[in-house]
C-alpha cells in the first residue's frame, strides 16, 4: 500500500499555459502537483493524464518533464557606448601614467581635453562619460586596499615588547633577551577619547 504524499500548499504559484483553442488559462501548483503525482506515484501515460486532468497533451509533458518553476527573467543585452572606440587610448593612458609622479597623471578633465584634440568633431561624447570611465579605470589600476586598524589604548592598558639586546654586567658583555611591560594609559590619560 503506497504511502499518501503531504498535502500540497494551495495558491503559491500560477503559471499561464495555453489552453486548447489558444486562451491563456492559469494552472495552480496543486493542479501540477497533481499532474507529477500521477506520472511518478501512480504511473500513468501522459495521454491518460490529459484525458483525467482535461489539460493538453503538451501541456502534460511540459510539466511532468519541468523542475525549475522560477520565471527566468530575459538577460538584458549591453550595447557598447560611444567611448568604446576610444577605450583602448585612455586605458594606454592612464597605464603609461603608473610610471609618472603622481602630479604628472592625467586627470579625467585632461583626458577628456586631449580626446578633444586629437579626434576634434569626431569626438562627441559628453566629458562626465569620460570622468565615469576614468574613475572607474583608475580605481582599478590604483586598487589601493590597504587597510588600517586604529590604535586605541584604554586606561588600564599596557603594552609589551621582547626582544633581544647585548648585557653589560660587571664589566662582562653578553647576548640576552629582554621583555619591557608599558603602561600606555598614564602617559595620555585616556587619549583616545579626547575630542
Amino acid at each position: 500500500m503506497e504511502t499518501p504524499l503531504p498535502a500540497p500548499r494551495k495558491n503559491i504559484t500560477l503559471l499561464v499555459v495555453k489552453a486548447k483553442g489558444g486562451k491563456e488559462r492559469m494552472l495552480s501548483m496543486e493542479q501540477i502537483y497533481h499532474i507529477k503525482y500521477l506520472k511518478n506515484h501512480k504511473g500513468k501515460s501522459l495521454r491518460e493524464i490529459s484525458r483525467e486532468t482535461g489539460h493538453h497533451f503538451e501541456t502534460v509533458r511540459k510539466y511532468v518533464v519541468k523542475e525549475d518553476f522560477n520565471i527566468s527573467m530575459p538577460q538584458k543585452q549591453k550595447r557598447k557606448g560611444k567611448l568604446e572606440p576610444f577605450k583602448h587610448l585612455i586605458d594606454q593612458w592612464l597605464k603609461d601614467d603608473l610610471s609618472s609622479w603622481h602630479k604628472q597623471r592625467h586627470t579625467a578633465q585632461r583626458v577628456y581635453n586631449r580626446l578633444k584634440e586629437i579626434y576634434g568633431d569626431e569626438f562627441n561624447i559628453s566629458d562626465r562619460s569620460v570622468r565615469k570611465y576614468v574613475a572607474a579605470k583608475k580605481q582599478e589600476l590604483y586598487n589601493e586596499n590597504e587597510g588600517f586598524i586604529p590604535l586605541i589604548h584604554y586606561p588600564g592598558e599596557a603594552q609589551a615588547d621582547f626582544g633581544q639586546a647585548q648585557f653589560i654586567e660587571k664589566g662582562i658583555k653578553y647576548d640576552g633577551y629582554l621583555s619591557i611591560l608599558k603602561n600606555i594609559s598614564q602617559k595620555t590619560p585616556c587619549s583616545s577619547q579626547i575630542k
